[in-house]
């Protein structure tokens, strides 16, 4: 369920780094005079890396300033930028080998990015120190290993610094931060993965930037920092500080971030009551992530504090009250820009509000696994955006609304574990031409479709058991050709399989229809090769037949119950040398 977006960092960085590097690229340009000893330095360069993908092909001749990835001042022909960050999302365009040293003579560079590279065999260049005009400074996830010198702190021009580790390269070590202190100039800072010294003492040497307005200290090991700390962080934009192992309340400096939009404090263990002076005082936050924490209050009883978000996360805590805060049972806020609302596994309580109308750039709503009441109310069916609804593990009751059946951009609906009833026709799917996942099973609804209903979907999963589908089975799944899971249990169904059955299932990876009475050979469900099954549970129905050799081919398969049928004849020759996987079997009461 994690489809919420990260919400800023590759659009409002990529703005960052134009505005960031502005001055000093203004007059760079490919059109120039290359100088002789710096297009020497850059085939020094190119010698000593390896291009698997050949991505500096274009470094030939003598205008080094037209290359790929070089750009040169219009007035001195000096090279000021070097972008050699990998542009794949693996390692295929990967370049590998050393930086040769001959990048020091690059002396007027600005910019320079060797991201997402593989230099797993090269300790981190102590001539990087050598350049000393560099604004942008990109080494993520390059696989440098040693420590970071405090040489760094030559680099006083810098801007934008990333050092840090998204791969699963070894990482560069830190022994202390105090060499940050004389980036005075420093807006945009990444450390994340990059496990930090004296993790209690990271804040200090940090707090002494100023002018910070991007901070990313995603997994650092970072512990509790004395909430008494006076900590200037007015300029910060984007904070990050989220898979560490901060156990305390959130600290009072954190009222001080007015200009704060982007706060992900998720995967810590946080407790005591949130501070709502966190949104009070941050009118530009976008995006609040505290999900997997400990944090507690009732923090949706006023819903005006959202108003201005797009991304709202506070999954798996211990949050109560109302579900988002109502008067009269409308939403407060007059129009949401939210995006993703995202509340589930907590203690929120209390009916789902009446209107849904302002949120309709919704796309994300989980509020599974809390003890929500009262009926899903009918417009929500005007979340025109939405893409994935969550309202499973409530108290959910009454009717579905046939009004969900609009939400033409909704690809899944997960119902499960509620109180619902009533019944389910075609105008509940009406226009859901996205829907490709449906969970529907443990409530009590009805399932009434007409046997000549075509769907206007594709559907991938779906979960009907302990519904009542039957008597017949659904004829409507004849026109399905992507299904991977069917879970259709205890679903009332009394019929002969369908003819048309094994067509349907041809790419299936789960499948149970135990507890039916389907009738007939066994070889129309399972009757032609199906390499990708890995569950297949038949139990409790009236099928017979030999058991299918079909299933030797089957090398994923896993659990096999087919017990409780009407089946004859021995197991296929191929059985025992076919069935490496399989933990469960069940073929008990079989005649």
């Amino acid at each position: 369920m994690a489809f919420y977006p990260r919400f800023m960092p590759s659009l409002l960085i990529a703005l960052f780094v134009i505005q960031a590097t502005k001055s000093s690229h203004s007059k760079a340009f490919t059109d120039v005079s290359c100088i002789g000893a710096e297009r020497e330095a850059l085939l020094k360069i190119k010698q000593d890396l390896i291009d698997p993908s050949g991505r500096l092909q274009s470094w030939i001749g003598e205008g080094c300033c037209k290359w790929k990835g070089v750009e040169c001042s219009k007035k001195t022909g000096h090279v000021l930028k070097l972008d050699l960050r990998n542009p794949c999302d693996g390692l295929e365009c990967s370049l590998g080998g050393k930086i040769h040293h001959a990048l020091n003579e690059l002396k007027d560079l600005r910019y320079l990015d060797l991201s997402f590279n593989n230099f797993s065999t090269q300790r981190i260049p102590n001539f990087l120190v050598s350049l000393q005009k560099l604004e942008y400074l990109n080494l993520s996830s390059i696989g440098f290993y040693g420590h970071v010198s405090n040489q760094l702190a030559n680099l006083s021009s810098l801007r934008y610094l990333d050092v840090s580790n998204s791969w699963w390269w070894p990482s560069i070590k830190i022994e202390n931060l105090q060499w940050l202190s004389s980036f005075s100039n420093l807006k945009y800072l990444d450390l994340s993965y990059v496990p930090l010294p004296s993790s209690k003492e990271w804040l200090s040497p940090i707090n002494m930037l100023s002018s910070l307005e991007f901070l990313i200290l995603r997994g650092c090991n970072l512990e509790d920092v004395s909430s008494s700390l006076y900590v200037n962080f007015t300029s910060l934009k984007f904070l990050d500080l989220s898979h560490n192992s901060m156990t305390s309340s959130i600290p009072s400096w954190f009222q001080n971030m007015s200009k704060l939009e982007h706060l992900d404090l998720s995967f810590n263990n946080l407790q005591g009551i949130f501070p709502t002076f966190i949104l009070e005082n941050s009118q530009r936050l976008r995006f609040l992530d505290v999900s997997r924490n400990k944090l507690e209050g009732e923090l949706l009883k006023n819903m005006s504090n959202f108003c201005n978000l797009q991304v709202l996360n506070l999954r798996s805590n211990k949050f109560s009250g109302r579900i988002l805060g109502t008067k009269d049972g409308d939403l407060i806020c007059g129009e949401s820009y939210m995006k993703t609302i995202d509340v589930s596994g907590n203690n929120f309580s209390g009916h789902l509000p009446n209107q849904f109308g302002n949120f309709k750039d919704l796309e994300f709503l989980d509020i599974s696994w809390n003890s929500i009441s009262g009926p899903i109310p009918a417009t929500m069916g005007q979340l025109s955006s939405l893409r994935k609804l969550y309202l499973s593990s409530n108290k959910l009751r009454g009717n579905i609304p046939k009004s969900i059946g609009q939400l033409s951009n909704l690809e899944v609906m997960d119902i499960r574990n509620n109180q619902l009833d009533g019944v389910v026709s075609e105008l509940h799917f009406a226009n859901l031409t996205s829907l490709t996942v449906l969970y529907f099973y443990l409530n009590e609804l009805v399932i009434n479709i007409s046997a000549s209903w075509v769907p206007p979907f594709q559907i991938q999963v779906l979960f009907m058991s302990n519904c009542k589908v039957g008597p017949r089975f659904p004829s409507w799944l004849r026109t399905q050709r992507n299904i991977s899971v069917l879970y259709m249990s205890n679903a009332s169904i009394s019929d002969e399989v369908p003819h048309w059955l094994l067509e349907v299932l041809s790419n299936t990876r789960r499948l149970d229809l135990s507890g039916n009475m389907l009738r007939g050979d066994i070889s129309q469900i399972i009757g032609k090769e199906m390499p990708l099954l890995r569950l297949v549970s038949l139990s409790r129905n009236n099928l017979s037949g030999d058991i299918p050799s079909w299933l030797c081919m089957s090398d994923e398969l896993s659990f096999l119950d087919l017990s409780k049928n009407q089946l004859s004849g021995r197991l296929p020759q191929c059985w025992r040398k076919s069935q490496a996987n399989l933990e469960w079997i069940s073929f008990g009461k079989t005649s």
